[in-house]
This record gives C-alpha cells, sequence and structure tokens, in this order.
C-alpha cells in the first residue's frame, strides 16, 4: 500500500486505522446503514465529511507529546453538542438512537489502543494502529487516495475520453448531463474541490460530498 516508516506516511495510515477501529466500522455506521440513519439524516456525504475530520483529530493526537492525547481525542469525537464540520448538525442529532453503544464502542477501542500505546514503542503502536487501514486502503489520508483525487480532476474537466465512454456504457449518462447535477462548488471551481478534497473534503460540506460518494467518478476504471 505504499505505506512505511520511511516514507513518512506510516502516522497517517494509523490516523485511518483508529477511525475505521473507533468510529466508523461500529454503532454509527450500523446507524447510517439502516432507518434510523434515513431519520436522522446521516446520508453518505454527512458520513464522508464526518470520517475524514475524525481522521485528523486522530492525526493530530498521535502526534502529540501528551500521554492522554487519545483520550481527549475521544472527548472531542464524542461531544454531543459540537456542530460536526461539514454540517450543521451535531453527534445528538446525527446519532439518535444508537448514542449510548457509540460511546461504548468508543470507549472500549480507546482503551484497546491506549494499552498497544503503553506496550509496544512508538513505531511498532503505529503499525498495529494502522493494521485497519488495510481494508481502506484507498481512502483519504491513504496513498492512494490523491490519485484518485487527480484523476476525478481530468475527468471532471472532459478531458478523460476512456471515461466518458465508460459513463454512458456502464452508467448510461451522458457526460454534460452528469455535470449538470453536480453541486454548483463543483461546476464552478475545481481548483478549490481538488484542494478540499486532497487536504479536508469536510470543506466542502456534507451536500457536495454527498455527491462524490460511491460516484463513479473517484473510481478505478476496469
Amino acid at each position: 500500500m505504499s505505506v512505511s516508516p520511511e516514507m513518512g506516511n506510516l502516522a497517517n495510515a494509523a490516523a485511518v486505522g483508529i477511525t475505521q477501529l473507533v468510529w466508523r466500522n461500529g454503532p454509527i455506521e450500523d446507524a447510517h446503514a439502516g432507518a434510523r440513519g434515513r431519520r436522522n439524516g446521516l446520508h453518505d456525504g454527512v458520513m464522508f465529511a464526518r470520517n475524514t475530520w475524525i481522521y485528523h483529530q486522530a492525526l493530530q493526537a498521535l502526534a502529540s507529546d501528551n500521554r492522554y492525547a487519545l483520550l481527549r481525542f475521544g472527548k472531542t469525537i464524542l461531544d454531543r453538542t459540537l456542530v460536526w464540520p461539514g454540517t450543521s448538525g451535531t453527534l445528538t442529532q446525527f446519532g439518535y438512537g444508537a448514542l449510548g453503544e457509540i460511546k461504548k464502542h468508543a470507549k472500549k477501542r480507546i482503551d484497546y489502543l491506549m494499552h498497544l500505546q503503553k506496550t509496544f514503542c512508538h513505531e511498532e503502536f503505529l503499525l498495529l494502529a494502522s493494521a485497519q487501514a488495510i481494508s481502506a486502503s484507498d481512502h483519504f489520508g491513504m496513498p492512494a487516495w490523491e490519485p484518485r483525487v487527480r484523476a476525478a480532476m481530468v475527468r471532471l474537466r472532459g478531458e478523460d475520453t476512456d471515461f466518458i465512454q465508460y459513463l454512458k456504457e456502464v452508467h448510461n449518462e451522458d457526460f454534460c448531463l452528469y455535470l449538470d447535477n453536480a453541486p454548483p462548488t463543483v461546476r464552478q471551481n475545481l481548483q478549490l474541490v481538488e484542494q478540499a478534497l486532497l487536504n479536508a473534503p469536510y470543506d466542502l460540506g456534507a451536500e457536495a460530498l454527498d455527491w462524490f460518494a460511491w460516484n463513479p467518478i473517484l473510481e478505478r476504471l476496469p
């Protein structure tokens, strides 16, 4: 996956792994996938924004010398009043009906991570924390994410004829109509979109990110 201490991205992979372990692969995902998520407005764009923001909180905790940084990380992501960046809602709103399960899941896994942190040296801890990133090898924060974004920008500029053909043959969509359905930001400021996707996708806002979620624009063509 092009991840190693020598390449300087082991901490990034660990942050992805922590996001997966503590947050993404838990009760919040169950809520998102079911009727509760629909009732709470927990759509794909909200999850996209939240997951990428939590990655940054995990990365910040990993860079801290404070021995309780992971506890602070947990307190931050479980704050029920903090408005989620990229949205206008809070954990209380989006996680309604599963708040107890979400808290229990996150705390248990943070305790596990802190045990690893005490038991192993820093590099070994990062390696163990990054294990969950194997299932997210091309997500935001991993080396494969940037090429996906760069390719998407070429496609959005209409410069990838293979993608235009793929869109027509596989998704039965005309490229011009496809772009017409894109969020205004995508149509008006591709440079801003590219920088946000590379650095902080939640800056685009959940509604714009909802268009990108499961979108062929970010797929690897067969």
